[in-house]
Formats: C-alpha cells, structure tokens, sequence
C-alpha cells in the first residue's frame, strides 16, 4: 500500500467513528416537528402519459440519430470523390451490414449509404476466398412509393482478386420508405437476386438550396428549358427539359454546360436523358456546392450545332484529299469499289457528323446505305481525327462526293444568371 493510499484508509475510518453531538441532535428533532405539513399535489394522470409519450419520442429520436451518425463507412476511401469522403468523415452514413451468398460461393455484404434529395449513394462489399469474378449489376432499389434505377458506379479490386469494395449510386428514394429491395444481376453465372434492407428516412442529409430556374436558351435545331437546381451535401442537380432534333447526333451531350459559382465552373460528376411526351427530360449533376456562395449561373458554352453546306467534292483521283466545309475540315482516305460495293473512308474531327451524305455518278445521285464501322486515329502530327467506312449501294466508282450539312460542336456562350 502506498502512503497516498494509507493516508486516505485513515481519514476513512477517522470520519466512520465522528458523531454529532446529542444537542445538535435534540435542536434538529425539534425544528422539525414544528414545521406545518403541506399537502402533496397529485398530478393528472393525462399529464404523466403526455410526459411519458414525450420522453419516449425524444429519446428514440435521438436513438436514431446516434445509430446514423455514429457509424463511419470504413474501407471506401479509395472509390470516394472528395465531396462523399467529407460527408464520411463527418459520419454522414447510415450503417445497413446485410449480406447474401451467391450461388458461386461469393458473398456481398451492403456496408452502409448516405442519401438525400438528389441521389442514395451505396457502398457494398464483394468476397469470396477463391475468387472473384467480374463485378455484378445493382439495377434498382423498390420499396413504398420508390422504384430508383441506377445511376452510375465505381468498384476497386484488391491485389489477391478476392475483394472488391464498389459505390453505386441510384436516383433518390421517397421519404416515406422504411425498408428497400435492391435487385441486382450476377454475370458471372446469369441470375439474377435481391436483397432488402432497413431504410431510415430520418437519416437523409438536408437540401441545402432548392430553386426554380425556368429559362429556355435557343438552339440550332431546338430548344433546352433549365427548371430547377437543388443543392445537397452530396451534389447539386439541375434538371429540365429537351427538345433538339440533333442532340444525339454527336457524342458531346451537355459537356458543354457550366454552372458558374462565384464565377468558377464546378466540377460536372455525369448527366441523363430520358425520354418523355413533350420532349426529353435531362438531368446536370455537379459537385456540391461550396460555402460562401455570392453568385450563381448556367453557361451553355458549347452545345450541338448544325449548318447547311450544300457542298459537292469533286473525286478527280482515287488518292487521299481533303475539303474545308464552312470552317470544318473533311479527309476522303480511300475510294473502292468492294464485294459489298462501294466503300468511301471519310475522316473528320471527333465531334463532326456528316448529314444527307450520297455520291453522284454520273446524272444519279446514289444515298448512303450504312456505315460500316468506325475508330479514331491519330495522324503524324497527333492530330486525332475520326475515321468512318461509309458504305453506297453501287459498284461503280463516283464522280463526286455530296454533303448537304454538318452536325457539330458550336460555340454559343449564353448565360442564365440564378438569384440567390
């Protein structure tokens, strides 16, 4: 025993044996039995079980709240954007841990999510000791009032092949949920599965900016309406509707568009179109947005154009050439007729499609049947260019070369401010 401690074992028994003294005792006995009884107020019995309800909620609010936040996902950093790993950091996740076993012996395990307004981003884990194969398909997740398709992912392998860690996101899920069922599909052995999970809605982050946008900008062959941003801690979506005749045409999709903040450009993550009615209905995802916002725009930088041409390229010889059509450059490589027929490589920038292309022989004008197929090259300077093998349905050789327009990117620099 150390001194502290027998110090202290002492003052222990020294304050055991003190008594007080008896008249301390007898004045004490006296004062209280002079002070008047007061009657004891009963409370209602409606009050207990109104206080008794109101404990039971907060305490299990509070429940659910410690359950969310209190548990980080563990092992995602790598497949995490930078905005997804703070929110983790911040224990933005709901922990979920279900797993299945697949008919191969391998076992997926869904670690946990973060959802709000704009998405449900899910975190799964793959394994199996003898090996994985390629990695499986989550198509949806259904439950009350929800049928959410998926989106877009991401999985990381680890070196020995019998782990993989993937993050799915899917269109968000209605607040009325308490469980979902995620349908997916295993490649490895065709089949398909499904596992449900508790859902708890309370957890969802909170929008941090939500407003009607409403402002349509002229295209060459149409139209796009910007209706609405919604900013979550997760990311920032603009949604509207399409009505080009030629979006599809060339494979820039809204690359072109911009949201300004504070008059930097944010980080695009992806963007969706599907069809509707009245026209297409499309959806912008950005990065979330910063802290300390001034100002807010959309800037259609680029976008789908098209221009009337009319232009006729004479085939004096079978050997390469090239033509400037309005500005845009165009390579005829090779002219021959084939066991298929005639056959016309054409090369372009990537962004360029050629319109109501045909060939002329003689007085007739001969259409173009199909395209065969189509790569990019790189010429001796680095220039990449993309090559197509048109095909025509003749076995003579033409005389000219017709093109009547051009899809392509443009220029149209139009700015939508949004107020704050």
């Amino acid at each position: 025993m150390s001194e502290l401690e027998r110090q202290l074992a002492e003052e222990k028994r020294r304050l055991e044996k003190t008594t007080a003294p008896k008249e301390l005792e007898e004045r004490l006995r006296t004062a209280l039995e002079e002070i008047p009884k007061r009657q004891r107020k009963r409370i209602p019995k409606w009050v207990s079980v109104v206080a008794a309800l109101l404990i039971l909620f907060v305490v299990g609010y509070q429940y659910d709240a410690f359950a969310y936040y209190g548990k980080k996902l563990l092992g995602f950093e790598e497949i995490m954007p930078a905005t997804l790993a703070q929110l983790n950091e911040s224990d933005k996740g709901q922990s979920i841990d279900r797993k299945i076993m697949l008919t191969d012996g391998t076992e997926l395990r869904l670690e946990g999510l973060m959802t709000d307004e704009n998405q449900l981003v899910l975190y799964y884990t793959l394994s199996n000791p003898e090996g994985l194969g390629e990695d499986i398909s989550l198509m949806k997740l259904t439950g009350l009032f929800t049928n959410s398709s998926s989106r877009f992912g991401t999985s990381s392998m680890n070196e020995e092949g019998t782990e993989l860690k993937g993050m799915q996101t899917f269109e968000p899920v209605s607040p009325f949920a308490k469980k979902l069922t995620l349908e997916f599909h295993d490649s490895n052995i065709q089949d398909w599965f499904e596992i449900t999970f508790p859902y708890d809605p309370k957890a969802a982050m909170q929008t941090e900016l939500k407003k009607a946008i409403k402002k349509n900008v002229q295209v060459d062959q149409g139209s796009i309406r910007f209706d609405s941003i919604t900013a979550t801690p997760s990311q920032t979506t603009i949604k509207g509707k399409l009505k080009v005749d030629n979006f599809d045409r060339i494979p820039l999709g809204f690359d072109g568009v911009k949201l300004l903040v504070n008059g930097v450009p944010m980080d695009q993550i992806s963007g969706s179109v599907s069809s509707a009615f009245n026209g297409d209905i499309f959806t912008i995802d950005f990065d979330a947005l910063p802290e300390g916002l001034d100002s807010l725009a959309l800037a259609v930088d680029r976008f789908v154009g098209y221009k009337h041409v009319d232009e006729t390229i004479i085939l004096t010889s079978r050997e390469e050439m090239s033509a400037d059509l309005e500005g845009e450059e165009v390579n005829i490589r090779k002219v021959e007729v084939t066991s298929e027929g005639l056959e016309i490589i054409v090369a372009t920038d990537g962004n360029i499609l050629l319109d109501n292309v045909a060939v002329q022989i003689d007085d007739h004008k001969v259409p173009l049947q199909t395209t065969l197929r189509q790569n990019y090259v790189t010429d001796e300077k680095g220039k990449e260019y993309k090559e197509r093998i048109l095909l025509f349905d003749t076995n003579q050789l033409p005389d000219a070369f017709l093109v009547e327009g051009l899809h392509y990117e443009k220029e149209y620099n139009k700015i939508i401010k949004i107020p704050l």
